[in-house]
Parts: structure tokens; C-alpha cells; sequence
């Protein structure tokens, strides 16, 4: 993948909570999670705690960070996890010898500026409700109504800008309202949006 032999690549188990790298250290590599979660995140100016994204298996992670000196963040497991390390010096190599593999990494590139405008698109919706059912909308399975979470209700609360009290009411509000159903780790959207 990528041009690299990954049987070849080194591998790095993380237990829950441990830290892969933190803001300020040198980017010497970009990561494949091969198992667990992976949240991106940074304190704000006043201590705040900033969740920037949150990473599932079976996808690179940090990619972006391959054109930088450091990393602008802190990446932290959010269980026991194992990541795939691409070095970055051997990676950048074998993009610039290989186009097949520079167009694959170019089409990662361009789904993640997607999701970037999706979670942007999010944001910028004003109401607890419209933004955490539009949030829902857009991460709902093929059926359009079933949504699958595998991490912590939290993580999307900070992704969405919502405290983690203001969201579980507004997940609350939503379920009293008949616009969601709520089952495990799974959310049934009951209704649309515009309903």
C-alpha cells in the first residue's frame, strides 16, 4: 500500500489512553490503524480539551502531516489499539517513484477534504438539535437511518462543538421528541430533519 512492502513496516500496540505522538514532536511518520481508535486532539489557550477528529481501524491516520516539520496536535488511543507506521522519508520516496501509488494517496487526500467540508458544513449549523440530526444524517448507514457508534458519545460531542452535557440533553430532547430511537450503541433516526 502506498508503494511500501507493509509486511515489512513496523508496528506500535498502544494501551487506552497511551499517546502515540504530541504536539510539537518531529513527524517522522504517518500511521495505519490496524486495530483500536485514534483521537486527535489539542488544548485550547484557556485549558480547554479540543477533540480534532477521531480515527477508527482499517484507515490512515494523519496523513497530512507527511508536508509538515511536527505535529500540531496530540494523538491519543481511545482503546487498546495498534498502528501500521509508514515512515515518512521511505513514504515520500516511494510516492514520488510510483504515480499509481501518488494517485491513491491523492484520492485519500481528496475523500478526507470531503469530510473536512461535511464536519465544517456541521458546525456551522446554529441548533444543538439540527446540528447533532444533521450529524446523524450524514453518518447514518446505507439505509439512511441507522447509525453506528464503536466510540465514546463524548468524542462526537467535541467534534460538534457541544459540551458533553449539552449534547446528551439534546440526544435526550431528540429521543423525547420521537426523532431518534436509541438502542446500544446504535441511534435508528425516526424522522428527518425537516420533518
Amino acid at each position: 500500500m502506498l508503494g511500501l512492502d507493509e509486511h515489512t513496516l513496523q508496528r506500535r500496540s498502544l494501551a487506552r489512553n497511551e499517546t502515540l505522538f504530541q504536539q510539537g514532536d518531529k513527524v517522522a511518520a504517518i500511521y495505519f490503524v490496524e486495530a483500536g481508535r485514534l483521537r486527535l486532539e489539542r488544548r485550547t489557550f484557556d485549558g480547554r480539551l479540543l477533540i480534532l477528529g477521531v480515527t477508527p481501524a482499517d484507515q490512515f491516520f494523519v496523513e497530512a502531516a507527511l508536508f509538515s516539520d511536527s505535529f500540531h496536535c496530540d494523538a491519543v488511543a481511545t482503546q487498546p489499539s495498534r498502528v501500521r507506521i509508514y515512515p515518512k522519508t521511505a513514504l515520500l520516496t516511494a510516492l514520488s517513484a510510483d504515480p499509481t501509488s501518488a494517485l491513491s494517496f491523492l484520492r485519500l487526500m481528496a475523500h478526507q477534504v470531503f469530510d473536512l467540508r461535511q464536519r465544517l458544513e456541521v458546525m456551522k449549523v446554529r441548533s444543538a438539535a439540527d446540528r447533532v440530526m444533521l450529524y446523524l444524517d450524514l453518518h447514518a448507514s446505507a439505509d439512511g437511518r441507522t447509525v453506528s457508534f464503536r466510540g465514546q458519545l463524548q468524542d462526537i460531542a467535541s467534534e460538534l462543538g457541544l459540551t458533553r452535557e449539552a449534547f446528551y440533553r439534546t440526544f435526550a430532547g431528540l429521543e423525547r421528541a420521537g426523532a431518534i430511537e436509541r438502542a446500544g450503541s446504535r441511534i435508528l433516526l425516526k424522522k428527518s430533519r425537516d420533518a
